[in-house]
């Protein structure tokens, strides 16, 4: 097993394709140059997917545009193109475009979607080896560490609150994003770090790692106000509690990953932000909302769901077509007698999502690509295997109270991130699938 942190995030001098030539005049040059610009803004999209909307959108496009005008572009595009990750997005995409196609009259083009899903294909094409992917997630750490650090300035008073605090407080503490998606990229960092601590040699290192991703812990339960980020704390728990057990009996590992979830219970009970919005809030919402139908964050959720399954019902097969929950749902509540103070956006519930507008049958398929992922995913080396299967936790846990695949930031963050599987799987060649 690896224990180098430096091979971990490895930058050695650049071989192969990404290597400039020497004749930086030369006309033969300028696609070599065009690969590195592409490559670049790739993983600049990493450091800006978590800050910023329009850079995002900007890095990929030039990356997009570089890549095709780089060095050795059908080569590359052509293995892209044979990458299972990419081509598992793309039936995706089409999964999406044919539910868009069945919504009568003007149908909703979903752009956004099936961009997204073209992102494991261009990636592909400018991460040619193993270090390209080390260095986008290299970005993306730095950029939710900064975040990261950022929001604990708020909170101490070194940096202000954002305005958006006096109309909605729950947003204390979160720097460019609504607390959720601060939230999931705090705990995506975490678990980066734990996996590299787990397959790491060095003593030093290694607490290092463990004390920045329990600093990342410590963001979501006492300083961010995220409730589905709670939610997928505890498997994450019970995941590095069972893998620092790994070489235990059965039942010392149980016994652990027990108590780590205890201890993060009685831990999650001393803050104040947990107390107010899961320990007092959840159980007292839920009594107003089933006596007085009162619209409490989780009275909604639970009118989207009831409401959801209706709608459903209504067309199981195969949906009702790509954006058609939300005007179902507003049909549905039309005869109700509080309908503004229950819309939303979505169900908050990613598969209710799913079902509603792509049926049975685009659930299935969804189904069949996820699993394929995770099979994909146990294939890679330590430490990105760990890293990857947190990824998967985090989406498909927090996609139990919420909706990621619809909004941006969601969306784009794990999507980016999964397209570094290709680059990152050729070290699992290299090991030999060694743990």
């Amino acid at each position: 097993m690896e224990g180098d942190f430096g091979k971990h995030f490895s930058c050695r001098r650049p071989q192969m394709l990404d290597r400039p030539r020497r004749e930086s005049h030369s006309p033969r040059a300028l696609p070599h140059t065009a690969l590195r610009i592409a490559q670049w803004c790739g993983v600049g999209a990493f450091a800006a997917v978590p800050i910023n909307k329009p850079a995002t959108n900007i890095l990929l496009a030039l990356c997009t545009v570089f890549s095709l005008l780089g060095a050795g572009a059908g080569p590359r595009w052509q293995a892209s193109w044979n990458n299972p990750i990419a081509k598992g997005f793309l039936l995706w995409a089409a999964v999406l475009v044919a539910s868009a196609l069945r919504v009568p009259g003007t149908p909703s083009w979903p752009g956004s979607f099936v961009l997204a899903c073209a992102y494991p294909l261009i990636l592909a094409s400018v991460f040619v080896d193993e270090r390209w992917g080390k260095r986008a997630l290299a970005a993306f750490a730095i950029a939710v560490s900064l975040t990261m650090l950022a929001s604990y300035a708020m909170q101490v008073g070194l940096l202000p609150q954002r305005a958006v605090v006096s109309a909605a407080p729950n947003m204390r503490n979160t720097v460019f994003k609504e607390y959720t998606q601060q939230g999931l990229s705090t705990l995506i960092l975490g678990c980066m770090c734990m996996a590299i601590a787990l397959a790491e040699t060095s003593k030093r290192r290694r607490f290092y790692l463990v004390v920045l991703a329990g600093i990342a812990a410590a963001n979501v339960l006492f300083l961010l106000g995220s409730r589905t980020a709670d939610l997928v704390l505890m498997p994450l728990v019970a995941y590095f509690a069972w893998r620092l057990a790994a070489r235990r009996p059965a039942w010392v590992r149980v016994l652990l990953t027990v108590t780590a979830l205890v201890a993060l219970g009685a831990i999650a009970y001393l803050s104040p932000v947990m107390r107010t919005r899961v320990v007092a809030s959840l159980p007292a919402e839920t009594t107003r909302y089933v006596e007085e139908a009162s619209p409490t964050a989780t009275g909604i959720r639970m009118q989207l769901w009831r409401r959801s399954l209706e709608i459903v019902s209504d067309a199981p097969l195969f949906g009702h077509g790509l954006d058609q929950w939300r005007p179902a749902y507003r049909a549905a509540m039309q005869a109700h007698g509080d309908k503004d103070a229950f819309l939303a956006g979505h169900p908050h519930q990613e598969l209710l999502l799913i079902v509603a507008e792509q049926g049975i049958v685009g659930l299935a398929i969804y189904l069949a690509l996820l699993i394929a992922l995770v099979l994909h995913v146990r294939k890679l080396a330590p430490p990105w295997r760990d890293t990857y299967t947190c990824l998967i936790v985090i989406y498909v846990f927090a996609g139990l109270a919420n909706c990621l695949w619809g909004d941006f930031t969601h969306r784009h963050t794990f999507v980016l991130l999964i397209a570094c599987v290709p680059a990152l799987m050729k070290s699992a060649r290299s090991a030999g699938g060694r743990a």
